[in-house]
């Protein structure tokens, strides 16, 4: 009698349009999940400061991002875990470069690992990492295509602002906004010339007709949403393409994206009453998902999505959302509760789908660590 009642209840809400609260224990099982997962991570550290076996395991974004992960794990650390990331920090050292990139020249991709390397050891909260993390301030500051580039707003309206890889290259909205994150943790203004800067490349990667100023996004679908950067068809189809409403083919809009947008726009100080972000949040809330990426391609990128995801909640200080058909919810509930259920035995995570590395378990555990990390903050808060 009592299930049938439960049943009725949850019933009755959800035609209403509301939402039911996950049971108590949520946040106790988001904990555990956690532990689990860095636990595994732990296990997996190599004498050298670097986790696991893989091809990978070397590179400092991947120790980076175990680092980071475990850090910020709810709980105390251990002794144990302290001597890992103690020595994973130290391996990170190692690995900056004369120009300040931490990173390794036979992997590349030298500002996504610069940067998470910067979250990494800021995350430790110890002075004596000061001088390496201002060095690669420099570096990422460097990376911005500006007027030091040869790059101005005006002539350049798709790369300026914006950082890539690394040195001069191709920007894009996923290598900024970990610049933009990067630098934030390090102390940088949202009134510096360079987040002014930034704040440029961002709004151009978004469908937005209000506010973008490239011609090449004229023909988008007015979403909101944000793609991988401003107006490159054959760089951003990595997700597809589709036909506009004036019949032309553009980029799908898609999750990832769209939550680094909004991230990046918090944390270069736009206001949650301009079009960019009402706009974007109104794009989550008709697509919003903790099972898939909105806009993706199967479980192509899940980990980096629900990390992308839950920083976006955090940044912005949302618990609960009203969604399409009015529908209220908890994303930290939802979205630890999910990931639970992907955790393996030994307490690690692997994406099925190999692309952007996160059949790797070690990459995909740190991201669903971090995700997790998040969650249990935004329900120790409300």
């Amino acid at each position: 009698m009592m299930v049938r009642a439960t049943a009725a209840l949850v019933t009755m809400a959800l035609m209403l349009g509301g939402s039911v609260r996950a049971g108590e224990g949520v946040k106790e099982r988001a904990v555990e999940a956690a532990k689990k997962a860095a636990a595994y991570l732990v296990k997996q550290a190599n004498a050298d400061g670097t986790f696991g076996k893989s091809q990978l395991a070397p590179m400092p974004g991947i120790v980076g991002l175990v680092l980071y992960a475990v850090a910020k794990c709810p709980g105390e650390r251990t002794a144990d875990e302290k001597a890992v990331l103690e020595k994973a920090a130290a391996y990170l050292l190692k690995c900056q470069q004369e120009n300040g990139a931490i990173s390794l020249p036979a992997f590349g991709n030298d500002n996504y690992n610069t940067c998470v390397a910067v979250m990494a050891l800021k995350a430790l909260n110890d002075p004596k990492y000061s001088a390496a993390l201002e060095k690669a301030k420099a570096y990422i500051l460097s990376s911005q295509l500006d007027e030091k580039k040869g790059y101005n707003k005006e002539e350049h309206k798709q790369a300026y602002g914006g950082i890539g890889y690394g040195g001069s290259k191709r920007p894009d909205l996923s290598n900024t906004a970990f610049a933009i994150e990067a630098l934030k943790e390090l102390g940088m203004d949202e009134k510096s010339e360079e987040f002014k800067k930034a704040l440029i490349f961002v709004k151009r990667c978004q469908d937005n007709l209000e506010t973008n100023d490239v011609p090449a996004m004229d023909d988008g679908d007015d979403t909101g949403a944000f793609q991988y950067l401003p107006g490159d068809t054959e760089a951003c189809s990595e997700m597809g393409m589709v036909k506009t409403r004036k019949g032309k083919e553009m980029p799908k809009p898609y999750g990832n994206m769209t939550y680094q947008g909004i991230k990046s726009l918090i944390y270069l100080g736009l206001s949650e009453k301009g079009s960019e972000l009402r706009r974007a949040w109104n794009w989550i809330k008709n697509n919003y998902s903790v099972k898939e990426q909105p806009g993706g391609r199967g479980d192509e990128g899940y980990f980096y999505y629900i990390v992308a995801f839950a920083k976006a909640f955090t940044a912005a200080g949302v618990k609960e959302l009203e969604v399409a058909g009015g529908r209220k919810v908890f994303w930290a509930e939802d979205l630890s509760n999910h990931v639970a259920t992907l955790q393996n035995a030994d307490g690690s995570f692997a994406n099925k789908t190999p692309r952007w590395m996160e059949s790797d378990p070690i990459l995909s555990t740190s991201y669903a660590l971090i995700a997790l990390d998040l969650s249990v903050q935004a329900m120790g808060q409300k």
